[in-house]
């Protein structure tokens, strides 16, 4: 009887992924106009966000930036809550779909790696402050915030186990050494995360960046004796 509650929100979380594969739960269609002062208010947001922090980010700073009325923003979003909520869906969604995307089935795991790391930089480069918003937001005081967190942790669970099944698929074909699949993920995670460092327009971009960690991680995930990717520079 006490597994119960466990067993009930394990069920919740099982719903919500299958949810997130099927692309359930994503905002309906809007109007063009509507949709793209929504966009706007979104991309303004998610930059004094970044800037400045999600505790200093406020309606009236957001309107003042895009020339609103306090009122006319609150036609599209009622709270900062739900601005955010919005960022972190769309960037939890949109990098999954774009480097899912990207992945060839008939590939190998190094070739896989290789496009998922330098298609997270792209989306990256893209998106950079809807990127940077949700990763500081995420780390500090808005996670609790976020509206639909369950469905929001459900869509990165499911980016991770993209990239869990990449390792794994490396080491049951022998191109990888044996890893401990969660730890290796979360170090290559952690070197794509480049938002306290990087800022577009540099002579480098995150796409560069990606490529070089690439080139080091593989190297180290090369099982001995596995052929190698015939990398650029090599």
């Amino acid at each position: 009887m006490h597994n119960a509650p466990r067993a009930d929100q394990e069920q919740s979380m099982i719903k919500a992924v299958q949810a997130a594969e099927n692309g359930q739960n994503r905002p309906l269609g809007r109007p063009p106009k509507q949709r793209d002062q929504r966009n706007r208010i979104l991309r303004e947001a998610a930059q004094i966000i970044a800037q400045v922090g999600y505790e200093k980010c406020s309606l009236a700073r957001i309107a003042k930036g895009l020339g609103l009325s306090a009122p006319a923003l609150y036609h599209y979003f009622p709270t900062k809550q739900s601005i955010f909520s919005e960022i972190a869906m769309f960037v939890v969604c949109g990098i999954y779909d774009y480097v899912r995307e990207g992945l060839e089935s008939d590939a190998s795991p190094g070739e896989q790696l290789r496009v998922m790391m330098r298609r997270h930089a792209a989306y990256f480069d893209d998106q950079y402050w809807m990127m940077n918003a949700t990763i500081a937001g995420y780390a500090g005081i808005a996670r609790r915030d976020i509206q639909g967190l369950q469905e929001f942790e459900a869509h990165r669970l499911r980016y991770e186990k993209l990239l869990h099944g990449i390792l794994r698929a490396g080491v049951r074909s022998g191109e990888f050494r044996t890893l401990d699949i969660k730890s290796v993920a979360r170090s290559i995670l952690q070197l794509l995360n480049i938002t306290r460092w990087y800022q577009p327009g540099g002579a480098k971009s995150a796409v560069d960046f990606a490529e070089e960690n690439f080139d080091l991680v593989y190297r180290s995930l090369l099982a001995s004796g596995a052929r190698e990717l015939n990398l650029p520079g090599s």
